[in-house]
Parts: C-alpha cells; sequence; structure tokens
C-alpha cells in the first residue's frame, strides 16, 4: 500500500521498480551558479535521486550561519516527517524494538535557577518582560557565542528561539541609555545601594575580529599587547563585585577619563549622590583627583609613587637598619586646603605587606643578576632598569637596587574619606580584586570578547546582555558556591521531557540525585 501511495503521489507507473531508502536526514550545501551557497537538508535517497528541502542561498557567512541553524533545528525534530505526503510520526508501545517517541525535551532545572535569578534580581520587570532579551541571556550563560549561536543553543535547551530578524530588530532597543539604566536600577536596587556607598570601578578592552577601526572600534592600548581594534569598558559594581552598570568608550580613550563619566551616569540612573568611588592606581591623576572633588564625590585611589615616601623615609631615618613589620602602616595627612578646623582634606595610607614584599625581591633580585652579567659582557643589554648606560662605563646601578628594596612591599591609598581608619580604607580597596573577578566571568565564562558585532547600537545591545549576565552569574555563584561554568555543566544534563503515549502527553524528567536537588533549592531560596 505505501509503495503504491509514493508510486501515485510521484506519478510512477506500476512498471517502475520502487525502491525508497529511508535514512536519518542530514544538511547539504551546494554552490550555486551566481557564487552563493545553497542549503538543503535531505530526508531520503532513492537511486541517485534525492527527496529534500531547498532553504535558501546565502551570498555571506552570516546568511549561510543562519540557513544552517535552521537547518539543524529541521534535523533535529523540528520536522519529523518526509516531505511525502506520508505520515511517518513515529509511534511505539514503549517496547525495545517500539519505544515511545519523545515529543520535547528541556533542559528545565538549569532554565528555572537561570528564570529564578533574573526575576529576583528585578531584571524581568526592568527589561518590561522582553523575552527575547532573556533568552540572550540564557544563550550567554550556558554557551557564549554569536547571535546565530545562541538560538542553537536556545533549540539545544528546549527553549523556542525568536528568529534572527527578530532578534536583529530588537537589538537596538537594548542599546539604549534608558534601558541600561533600567538595568543598573534594578541592579542597585537589588544590592541595597545608599548614601555613603562604596563602588568599586575598573576598565578592560574588548577587541574585534576585524582589521578595520572605524570612529568606535578603534586601536588603543592593550594590556595583552592585541593589534585588533578595540573599544574601553568601564565596569561599576558594590563592594562584593556585582556588577551595577556598565559603559563603553572609544578603544583609544585614555582609562583616567572614563571613570567620572560612568560615576555621574550611574547617579543620574539611581538617584544616589553621596558615592565613594574606590579605583586602582592607573586611574590616579591629579585632573582625575580634581574632577572627582569637584563632583562632590570620595574617592579611595591607589598612589603610585618612585621615591621613598615621606613618613617612611622618617621612619628609616629613627630606626636605622630596623626591618619593616608584616602589615606596618605610615600615614602622611595632607593638610594643604583644610578647613578652619584644620581637618585634612585627604590622608594617604602606606602599608608594608611581607608576602608582596618577597614577591617583588625576589624580582628585583632576579633583574641585578641579570645585570650584573650584561655588565661583565656574558649577557647583551637589554631592557634592565638596573644597568645604569649613563656612566663612563656601563654598571650595576645600586642605588636604584637600594631604593626599590626599601620600596619592596609598601602600597600607598589615598582618601577623601579621613573618617575611616586605615584599615577599613585598605580592605575598601582590596575589594577591587572582587571586581576583577567579575570581569574573568565576563571574559571567561560568558565570552564577552571577541565582539563579532560592527555597529555601534549592537556592540552596545552587546555589552548590556553580558552586563545582566554577569548578575545573573554573580547571583548563582554565590548562592551555589560553584563557578558558573561548572553550575551549567553540572545542571545541563538534568532534562525534563513530554512523552505521547497512546495520544496523551505525559511529562517525565530525569532522576535528580539528593545534594543536586538540594542545591537547586538553595539557588531558589527554597
Amino acid at each position: 500500500m505505501l509503495r503504491e501511495e509514493i508510486a501515485a503521489l510521484r506519478g510512477w507507473g506500476s512498471g517502475w521498480a520502487v525502491r525508497l531508502i529511508f535514512m536519518s536526514p542530514y544538511i547539504r550545501t551546494v554552490r550555486t551558479a551566481s557564487g552563493a551557497t545553497a542549503v538543503q537538508v535531505v530526508y531520503s535517497e532513492k537511486r541517485g535521486s534525492k527527496s529534500m528541502k531547498h532553504l535558501g542561498s546565502a551570498h555571506t557567512d552570516e546568511d549561510l550561519a543562519l540557513l544552517k541553524t535552521q537547518a539543524r533545528r529541521l534535523v533535529d525534530g523540528d520536522q519529523m516527517s518526509l516531505a511525502l505526503g506520508v505520515d511517518t510520526t513515529p509511534s511505539g508501545s514503549g517496547s525495545v524494538d517500539a519505544p515511545v517517541p519523545i515529543t520535547s525535551e528541556r533542559a528545565g532545572h538549569l532554565l528555572d535557577v537561570i528564570h529564578h535569578a533574573y526575576t529576583e534580581l528585578g531584571l524581568d520587570t526592568a527589561t518590561g518582560g522582553d523575552q527575547v532579551f532573556r533568552d540572550l541571556l540564557i544563550a550567554r550563560i550556558v554557551q557564549p557565542g554569536s547571535v546565530f549561536d545562541s538560538i542553537e543553543t536556545l533549540a539545544e535547551l528546549g527553549v523556542a528561539s525568536a528568529s534572527y530578524p527578530t532578534i536583529n530588530r530588537r537589538l537596538p532597543a537594548y542599546a539604549t541609555g534608558g534601558f541600561r539604566d533600567a538595568l543598573t536600577r534594578a541592579c542597585a536596587t537589588h544590592a541595597g545601594i545608599g548614601p555613603g556607598v562604596l563602588v568599586l570601578f575598573d576598565v578592560t578592552t574588548l577587541y574585534f575580529e576585524t582589521d578595520e577601526g572605524d570612529d568606535f572600534r578603534k586601536p588603543g592600548f592593550s594590556k595583552e599587547r592585541r593589534l585588533e581594534p578595540q573599544i574601553t569598558v568601564g565596569l561599576l559594581s558594590d563592594a562584593h563585585g556585582f556588577p551595577l552598570a556598565v559603559g563603553a568608550f572609544e578603544g583609544n580613550m585614555a582609562e583616567t577619563r572614563t571613570m567620572l563619566p560612568m560615576i555621574r551616569n550611574f547617579q543620574d540612573a539611581y538617584g544616589v549622590e553621596d558615592v565613594t568611588v574606590v579605583a586602582d592606581a592607573g586611574m590616579f591623576s591629579a585632573g582625575n583627583k580634581a574632577a572627582i572633588i569637584e563632583a562632590g564625590l570620595h574617592y579611595i585611589l591607589g598612589v603610585k609613587f618612585k621615591d621613598i615616601p615621606y613618613p617612611v623615609a622618617q621612619w628609616r631615618k629613627h630606626h636605622p637598619g630596623q626591618d619593616y613589620e608584616d602589615k606596618q602602616i605610615w600615614t602622611y595627612a595632607d593638610r594643604t586646603g583644610r578647613g578652619p578646623d584644620g581637618v585634612p582634606h585627604s590622608v594617604t595610607y602606606y602599608q608594608y605587606s611581607w608576602d608582596r614584599a618577597r614577591r617583588t625581591l625576589k624580582g628585583i633580585d632576579e633583574q641585578v643578576a641579570k645585570a650584573e652579567k650584561a655588565v661583565a659582557g656574558k649577557l647583551p643589554v637589554k631592557r634592565n632598569r638596573f644597568v645604569d648606560l649613563k656612566a663612563p662605563n656601563k654598571q650595576v646601578n645600586w642605588t636604584l637596587v637600594d631604593k626599590n628594596k626599601a620600596l619592596a612591599g609598601i602600597k600607598g591609598y589615598e582618601t577623601s574619606r579621613v573618617d575611616l581608619p586605615a584599615e577599613q580604607v585598605i580592605h575598601a580597596y582590596r575589594q577591587l580584586l572582587k571586581i576583577e573577578k567579575a570581569f574573568r566571568m565576563s571574559k571567561s565564562d560568558l565570552k564577552a570578547r571577541p565582539i563579532y558585532h560592527h555597529k555601534r547600537e549592537s556592540i552596545e545591545a552587546h555589552l548590556s546582555v553580558v552586563m545582566a549576565a554577569m548578575a545573573v552569574g554573580h547571583l548563582l555563584e554565590e548562592r551555589s558556591g560553584l563557578s558558573l561554568k561548572r553550575l551549567v555543566r553540572t545542571l545541563r544534563k538534568y532534562r525534563t521531557f513530554q512523552v505521547q503515549v497512546a495520544g496523551q502527553t505525559i511529562h517525565a524528567a530525569s532522576p535528580v540525585p539528593t545534594d543536586i536537588a538540594e542545591l537547586i533549592a538553595g539557588i531558589q531560596g527554597d
């Protein structure tokens, strides 16, 4: 009967020998005469001819990726029947030879914890319930990649994604200042930001997979010595490293010029005035400090110094030959511009760390050994600060060696918060390690770079997704005690299913071990 129906559908005569080979569908690409690449899904073959579905032809790599993603979804189950007019939807009795078909599957537990964190942070409300943004965030957390990749990732998770054109139409909305301000307000509200808050600031660079820059994507200083066009990205977080705001700047903009605009935007978005900004020594400049003070902000900044600070030099003068003590602190109060009450307007604390000194001294000793060999003619003179090339004969600069050894292990912290004790100021500064961790999450777990977008609004939209994903990731890591990557890997394998049995839909799920169930409950606060 099946052979007769097929023959009738195809117009085959009764004398023809018909042989169908049923096979797993596969994706086929063919180069067309115009130079485009056609994408097809092949369902069956018979005597050299194929039954297939033609999805379209691509002239660019982006279009090709889209068509392949669509084809993959068809192959993976979006279309379960052959295009022959014959119903081939599987049915089964539940036996080994006739299994019951799974009509859908979903990484339910992983999706549920992400949804919970997303909602708890207020991001669902902040985005107006935008499902496309939420889905892009999920894909960024689970399997970071391009927009094309996100569609495939969501399909594997059991999430019906919006189409690529729909996503592209939505991206400009995520790039607006109003949208990002809403994200900032949601994050700041969750973090409990209030008057007198400490906010951490740091910058990084994100590079692009292209050789061509523009007015936004520009070559600039790269800590990794990369040559690709880049942008400079500033991140504000609370004292625990929880992200509050993200900002993008031209790739060649000096880091010191990014801080104040970020702080002002944060204040405007969240409506907070009394802010103390904490930043590393790279942000410290006379102009930056003056701008911060003029803006009515407080600061805790790392201090750069080339010579032995005055209070340390005085201590050495009165304690000749005596070693510093671990955690020893020296204080210098800047009384220039003090008020009538005599209170200094800033204080600088210098602290000695034995462990920091140990690591620094090891490096100095290695450089000195190379300098001695260079002076002796045993090594070529390369970049070595301890070789004095200005002397009549090249020699080791022992004066510089002694000064650097005296400075080893000492770090400076300047603050306008003269009301805070030294230990609290130093502790606040050390929280910058947490914002560095947030940046590491964005670059490794969330793969914020390289960026494949080329339009500024798409780049800004990408950063909005990354920032929101960082917030969700921070909460998930805090609740679970696991890294984001490990949490995803752990929960991704536990699936929920829909099964068709005798025309009825049955819901099923992979057994969840007790420890995993407790992990999920801990994240969701159950």
